[in-house]
């Protein structure tokens, strides 16, 4: 191993869809990366230049292949990966394009210590391993998404397939080759049981919000701002006018199910008298049938924005009233769910109208909202009217229970410690990397 004694002190994070904080998206791995570094780590993220939520190449010119930018002291490595739109055979591809990839880019770096293979898909991961072992590095297994399961719940994957054996082939041969599985999932354990496979050696690391660092959300230097503050103007207007403000963040996708938040909004403005609007804020391939499904309902109190960049998040949530999480029915959530959106909602102190089927109900468990059944826009609407009517005060009850909740259970800086440990980090410096 490269680092000294039992300390290593370099981590690399194979992540493909990773982000920095000037763009979209959870940026997990960074917070992660962020702690390692301040510990006296060195961190590097492999990740696709290839944006998932827009079907854009956004880091990468058009000749270039690998691409290294350096974020708060982390640094990313940006590859290039197969483009594709929708969840066709060409997302498969690119899945395998960016294992290949990041195999081939990690030829000729300073050899890490440790190396942690994330899914969303299974393939990062195995590369991760593969790394690992070519370098004698230690090998940390993180699971966001469980495959095959969450494909064959969303119907996507049938059980007993060619495919769902093989994948789940990989995920079992991951947690036994790791050292340490990582997890987002409370219910991993229960899951690992489930298939007859180890879980001694789980540590469950959830997302979160760093609460604590100020330059984890502040809007870095040089960054376009006029799209999120003309988003932000706008809402302001509507609050001003007496409005009441809902708002979804986050992908527009098959199993977000705005369809559902639509009409559940379209009944919610015709049930009360307090007018309301809803800003969708995101990017995905169900985007342009939901923007036709508004203008069918004449719902002019729906706005749709495009992504904005994580820095300016909590600007935008600072000028609404609620936020609102919807995912379909999907019976892998009895493991858990942990999603981004939500701890940004608990961060900036609002109530959520939460609808997701899961035993692992933070906002039940915090009184930072109100959870209803999903895929039912009925029940959706019937939140949306009672926080609309609840008044101010109690909204600000809901939210303040959340960020409580939030700075026990998902602060992101006491997180990203208990990765430093985990990694082995010391508190000397070392050498960077190329």
């Amino acid at each position: 191993m490269a680092g000294a004694g039992n300390r290593p002190r370099r981590v690399w994070i194979l992540n493909h869809y990773a982000a920095a904080p000037d763009r979209p998206a959870g940026t997990r791995h960074y917070a992660l990366g962020r702690a390692v570094v301040r510990a006296g780590g060195d961190v590097t993220i492999f990740a696709a230049g290839f944006s998932h939520g827009s079907g854009r190449e956004i880091r990468l010119r058009r000749a270039s292949l690998v691409r290294t930018q350096t974020f708060g002291g982390v640094r990313f490595v940006w590859l290039r990966t197969f483009p594709y739109r929708g969840n066709t055979w060409r997302r498969m591809v690119n899945m395998a394009s960016y294992a290949v990839m990041v195999v081939l880019a990690h030829v000729g770096r300073p050899v890490p210590d440790v190396v942690v293979g994330s899914t969303v898909h299974p393939f990062a991961a195995l590369a991760g391993w593969f790394i690992a072992r070519l370098h004698g590095a230690r090998f940390i297994f993180e699971v966001r998404d469980l495959w095959p399961q969450t494909l064959i719940d969303l119907g996507a994957m049938r059980a007993g397939s060619p495919g769902a054996r093989l994948l789940g082939s990989i995920e079992a041969f991951l947690v036994r080759q790791a050292e340490t599985v990582i997890t987002v999932l409370p219910g991993m354990v229960d899951y690992l049981a489930s298939r007859g496979l180890p879980s001694g050696h789980v540590r469950y690391l959830p997302n979160g919000v760093d609460l604590a660092d100020e330059a984890a959300t502040a809007p870095l230097a040089g960054l376009p701002a006029d799209p999120a503050d003309r988003l932000i103007a706008q809402v302001r207007a509507r609050r001003a006018a007496g409005a009441v403000a809902f708002v979804y963040l986050g992908a527009h996708g098959r199993v977000n199910r705005l369809d559902v938040v639509l009409r559940a909004f379209d009944a919610a403005r015709r049930r009360t008298s307090v007018p309301i609007t809803l800003l969708l804020v995101g990017d995905g391939p169900e985007k342009p049938a939901l923007e036709l499904q508004a203008a069918a309902l004449g719902s002019d109190g729906v706005v749709f924005a495009d992504p904005i960049a994580k820095s300016r998040v909590p600007d935008l949530l600072d000028a609404v009233d609620v936020g609102v999480v919807h995912v379909t029915e999907t019976p892998v959530y009895r493991y858990g769910v942990s999603f981004n959106k939500l701890f940004d909602y608990m961060a900036a102190c609002l109530p959520v109208a939460f609808a997701c089927g899961t035993a692992f109900d933070q906002v039940a468990a915090s009184g930072a909202g109100l959870t209803v059944r999903p895929d039912d826009p009925d029940a959706l609407a019937a939140a949306f009217v009672q926080l609309a009517q609840a008044g101010p005060e109690s909204r600000r009850r809901m939210g303040e229970a959340g960020r409580r909740f939030l700075e026990r259970e998902h602060d992101m800086a006491g997180i990203g410690r208990e990765f430093a440990d985990l990694v082995g980090c010391d508190d000397g410096p070392v050498a960077p990397a190329a």
